[in-house]
């Protein structure tokens, strides 16, 4: 990496510390991350198995919403590096680096050499995608899914120029394990031998065609290993596909249009679509466009791929697509790239302005990852509810039931922060627990049986059943 192109890394990694920093760091996290990380501490905890994935006694004791390969990856992390509420920011950082490298490695197969320092401009991009950075900061299954989805496009990639059949069986393996992470969403990188045939014309019809059949083949005979090596994978999956495919074709409604996910991708790409203007607007003029042939055209194909099939479904949130944001990123930076180089090489690197500029790369990572860790144990979201259960875990114990109101019952997120601090399990159905919880001055009825608990809370109050 030469010198301009180290500086510009570096000012990427600060943007993405200073930004996601706050939030990784702090406690509190998204419900669905928060459940995530429970469930895979309990698999460290051997609190369930893979194929049988367990949340809490009462909640989802049998989980199978989603696939279990992100959660028993995650669960390694928890065996290394015991329950702290840093191991899953730290897995979700180690996630983010492994992408940004993956969208870097993409980048060098599908550019001239003379662009290959630029190689931090589609990770800009692809930083200043918000939901990229949220997703990193509230331990998304996406995480781990975009990192199969990319490796398997590159491995198609590089089957284009060598070892052909060993990059693809390795592609579609990257898909299988896709699927097991978060299910079918992860099948659009089959699509990029099309977008090859059709767009780039690299391909004729012929390999397109054997292309694909080794890629599903890959897939088709992983999971029949699978299935025979480990019979309790078929229930499990099957479980999942009644569950999460079935019931979201039939029954869930999250949004009122189809076309939502489109608009959300489209306000989701702003800021990157502001970047590329402003390289237009900066570079006056531009050297000859050697950007290979159509691969912009194909990695826009491929996105797209990544984001029409989840309209099949109501069930929409923003997050489904961020498997796909790496390969819009790689498009947009290809649009950009030599405007952006022209304006590199304008600047001198025996310049003063240029040691300044170097110097104040330096310092902006620095100054961020100060920043992020003094965040360390400070709470984020969900302040007064995170204090409240740091106080009741130290008067309940561990693995303890607590009866709780209907009301309670459906707050998620209180049984992920019971769940992941103290392996405390709510249960609104039994009322004759040793310790119920209701909602701070809620008057609406007395326990009968129970006497409060003098402690200092926010939202709750809590109550133990009497001695007789």
């Amino acid at each position: 990496m030469d010198k301009k192109a180290l500086s510009f890394f570096l000012i990427v990694v600060a943007i993405f510390i200073g930004m996601v920093g706050p939030s990784l760091f702090s406690n509190g996290m998204f419900m669905d991350g928060l459940l995530y990380a429970t469930i895979s501490k309990n698999l460290a905890h051997h609190l369930g198995s893979f194929w049988d994935l367990h949340l809490s006694a009462t909640l989802y004791p049998h989980f199978h919403e989603h696939p279990p390969l992100a959660f028993g990856i995650q669960s390694l992390f928890f065996g290394l590096f015991g329950d702290s509420l840093l191991v899953e920011r730290f897995y979700s950082l180690i996630t983010f680096f492994i992408t940004g490298w993956i969208i870097i490695s993409i980048w060098k197969q599908t550019t001239d050499k003379k662009f290959h320092s630029l190689g931090w401009l589609p990770v800009l991009l692809w930083l200043s995608i918000p939901l990229v950075t949220w997703a990193v900061s509230n331990n998304m299954l996406e995480n781990t899914m975009t990192i199969f989805i990319s490796l398997s496009v590159l491995f198609i990639i590089k089957s284009s120029y060598t070892k052909r059949f060993l990059y693809l069986s390795l592609s579609g393996f990257m898909v299988f394990l896709g699927l097991l992470t978060k299910g079918p969403v992860a099948l659009f990188p089959l699509s990029l031998p099309f977008w090859l045939f059709v767009v780039k014309h690299n391909i004729n019809l012929k390999r397109f065609l054997i292309d694909t059949l080794v890629l599903c083949g890959v897939i088709l005979v992983s999971f029949s290993i699978m299935f025979i090596l480990t019979p309790d994978s078929i229930n499990s999956l099957t479980a999942y596909f009644n569950r999460q495919i079935v019931g979201s074709l039939k029954n869930i409604k999250t949004v009122d249009s189809r076309f939502q996910i489109l608009w959300r991708l489209f306000t989701e790409l702003i800021p990157a679509g502001i970047l590329v203007v402003l390289a237009f607007i900066f570079s006056k003029k531009s050297i000859t466009v050697e950007f290979k042939s159509n691969w912009k055209f194909v990695f826009v194909a491929l996105g797209f791929s990544g984001v029409l099939p989840i309209m099949v479904s109501l069930k929409q949130s923003g997050f489904y697509i961020v498997p796909a944001f790496p390969f819009f990123s790689i498009a947009l930076s290809a649009f950009i790239a030599p405007r952006v180089y022209y304006l590199i090489n304008k600047i001198s690197t025996h310049t003063k302005g240029y040691t300044i500029f170097t110097a104040i790369s330096y310092m902006l990572l620095a100054i961020s990852i100060i920043l992020a860790t003094m965040q360390v144990n400070k709470i984020g979201r969900d302040k007064n509810k995170i204090n409240d259960v740091y106080t009741i875990i130290k008067v309940i114990p561990d693995n303890s039931t607590l009866s709780v109101e209907p009301d309670l019952w459906t707050d998620w997120s209180l049984h992920g922060y019971f769940g992941r601090y103290a392996n405390i399990s709510l249960d609104d159905k039994d009322h004759y627990h040793k310790y119920f919880l209701i909602k701070k001055n809620d008057g609406k009825k007395l326990l009968r049986g129970y006497k409060k608990i003098p402690i200092n809370l926010r939202l709750y109050t809590l109550y133990e059943k009497k001695n007789r």
